[in-house]
């Protein structure tokens, strides 16, 4: 199993199947994501990203495909996040997308990642924004983010992307979609694609009238017309985004970046709560508990979410830090190799969270969740270290319990005060960024205590 900073590492260096995994690793909502994208996240914020819009049929695949080779032309790396709808049997990606991008499967340049949506509404995947994160962090110049398709309600996408394209194409009604939905408000540039159809300057002729007649801020969406297929039009649609992107460097664009990073706050604390909400599923303070009271008429919707979020509140207090109070913060096991030794715990479903190289303790550590606690297994980097000691001298077992506590430095006051024999008398710096001491087996009855005040914010 990768370790998280070794996965991190290859994401950064552009190796395409760590990017992959990354990406799965988002999409199948596993634990260890978090910690990942922490590792990327001072590498984003670089890459240029485009949503493309509309409804079935536009061309966004085609067009997505014609602007991905356009910036190719310029040295340009291209990720493509093409979301699909799901297949109703096994709720993966129908994907047709790739069928009209196959033109670039051997491209190393460029890379397409294909998500279903799973149930997601938006015209987006939960995890597309995500993706995109991994690919920023790759080092990709531009990443292009296709919706969807399923018509008038696909506004997410304006939240994800610095400029978001809405298609729209001739004889297909979709002037009328634009006029009654939100995609008027999310554009920053409209196309009106397959223009060599009949009517197309007169959908390009209403788009116009439309802005005219609403409220569009500082920034007057063109109206452009392009042949994906062709690929005409497309020189003067990158015209259009370099133009927008020149427009956001000013108060506009910070503004922009702010309700963005707002928005992705907002989706993580809403999903969380959701998984903590169905959590509860199976007793008597669960969803489907307290649906069945607000049915038989002796609750109301509103009371019933009231008790909800005061179950989920309790919930949170009960699992908060504890404050003053100490609590097992992990049990060390030393072992001749984290790899090597962690493969029970793998088997037995505890997986690796986090691993690093602690260089005043000369050790490689890798912790496994238990719980609130974790099993911390300690791999020796010298001879000198006090974990190669122990496996001369004892073999692979139990080196230590780590009790977490809110002030390490005042609690060695305390303990030498009371006589207690202490291994060191003043903190070092230990894993997480965590102050660490030592308390002698001698003053424990025969077991090692480790002493571990946590990093602020951890």
């Amino acid at each position: 199993m990768i370790p998280v900073r070794e996965l991190a590492e290859r994401v950064l260096a552009g190796t395409p199947p760590a990017i992959a995994r990354a990406i799965t690793w988002a999409e199948t909502s596993d634990p260890r994501f978090p910690e990942l994208l922490a590792h990327l996240w001072p590498r984003t914020g670089r890459a240029r990203v485009v949503g493309l819009t509309g409804a079935p049929g536009a061309g966004k695949s085609t067009l997505t495909a014609a602007l991905a080779k356009a910036s190719r032309a310029e040295g340009r790396k291209v990720g493509i996040v093409a979301v699909d709808p799901s297949s109703p049997f096994t709720g993966g990606a129908i994907l047709g997308d790739r069928i009209r991008m196959q033109d670039l499967y051997t491209d190393p340049g460029v890379m397409i990642r294909s998500m279903a949506t799973r149930g997601h509404l938006g015209g987006l995947a939960r995890a597309t924004a995500d993706a995109v994160d991994v690919f920023d962090a790759a080092g990709f110049d531009d990443v292009l983010v296709e919706t969807v398709g399923v018509g008038q309600d696909e506004v997410e996408v304006f939240r994800l992307a610095e400029t978001c394209v809405v298609l729209l194409t001739p004889g297909m009604g979709d002037d009328i979609q634009a006029i009654k939905a939100g995609l008027m408000e999310v554009a920053d540039v409209f196309v009106v694609n397959k223009a060599d159809r009949e009517g197309a300057d007169r959908t390009v002729h209403e788009v116009l009238q439309m802005l005219e007649m609403g409220e569009h801020g500082a920034f007057l969406p063109p109206v452009l017309k392009t042949v994906a297929r062709t690929g005409e039009g497309v020189a003067q649609l990158r015209a259009a985004l370099a133009s927008h992107k020149e427009f956001l460097s000013g108060p506009a664009g910070a503004s922009r970046r702010r309700d963005r990073t707002v928005r992705r706050i907002e989706s993580i604390v809403r999903n969380r709560l959701l998984e903590e909400l169905h959590g509860l599923a199976g007793s008597d303070a669960s969803l489907a508990s307290w649906a069945g009271r607000v049915e038989a008429r002796s609750e109301d919707p509103f009371r019933a979410a009231e008790a909800l979020l005061e179950t989920l509140r309790k919930n949170g207090a009960r699992n908060a830090p504890s404050g003053g109070k100490m609590k097992i913060s992990h049990l060390g096991l030393a072992v001749s190799s984290v790899d090597g030794g962690g493969a029970i715990w793998d088997l037995l479903g505890l997986t690796e969270k986090h691993r690093e190289e602690v260089a005043s303790q000369k050790v490689i550590t890798s912790f496994r969740p238990v719980g609130e606690s974790s099993l911390e297994l300690l791999e020796p980097t010298s001879p000198e270290s006090p974990i190669a000691k122990f496996l001369e001298k004892k073999g692979p077992g139990i080196h230590h319990l780590c009790l977490e506590v809110p002030d390490v430095a005042a609690t060695l006051e305390k303990l030498k005060a009371a006589g207690i024999r202490l291994i060191n008398e003043t903190p070092v710096p230990g894993a997480h960024g965590c102050l660490v001491a030592f308390v002698h087996p001698a003053s424990t009855g025969g077991v090692l205590l480790e002493l571990s005040q946590p990093a602020p914010g951890h």
